[in-house]
């Protein structure tokens, strides 16, 4: 199934489509998200001192990290979303 072609030139992001179509900005995954992530991080045995996520929607799964890695890894996020 491949998605459906935007018409040219708009930007679901930027004129609010996405935010619209997607209330919660999937709040409901970030637990599991953070989870995978910081497994990730365990698993290659990484101790970045920031963290960035391009894209964070809500921030939830930044949120969700910073309460578990050490208080002094910096966490920034990025929405270009409305």
């Amino acid at each position: 199934m491949t998605a459906p072609e935007k018409p040219a030139g708009s930007d679901i992001y930027r004129d609010g489509t996405y935010a619209r179509t997607n209330p919660t900005w999937h709040e409901e995954d970030s637990p599991w998200k953070a989870r995978q992530i910081l497994r990730l991080l365990e698993r290659n045995d990484l101790h970045p001192a920031t963290l960035c996520e391009v894209g964070c929607g809500a921030g939830e799964i930044l949120r969700r990290l910073a309460e578990q890695l050490d208080s002094r890894v910096r966490c920034y996020g990025y929405e270009m979303s409305p």
